[in-house]
């Protein structure tokens, strides 16, 4: 299905990575914060403010994937932690 989806629109295959790429770089500048609370507010609201943005603009552009789309992007948010990009710190 992605495969074919693509071929027909470009956009069904752009728009994933697209999301997949600023959705990292955001999770990369938020572990340059050095405050818990803060880090996880950051990751929170970037997540979900990238999320609607480009469910909005699928919505927008591609009716016909709208809901492959949306689930697409629930599978990036669930799979993709915002710890991979953090700084590990040796432990005692």
């Amino acid at each position: 299905m992605f495969v074919v989806g693509s071929l027909q629109n470009a956009m069904f295959f752009i728009l994933p990575v697209t999301y997949l790429a600023s959705i990292s770089v955001a999770y990369y500048f938020g572990s340059k914060i050095n405050d818990h609370g803060i880090h996880a507010a950051y990751n929170w609201s970037i997540k979900w403010a990238l999320f609607v943005f480009f469910l909005y603009f699928t919505a927008t552009f591609m009716q016909n994937a709208f809901i492959s789309a949306m689930l697409f992007f629930i599978l990036i948010n669930t799979v993709l932690n915002p710890m991979m990009f953090a700084k590990k710190e040796a432990s005692i």
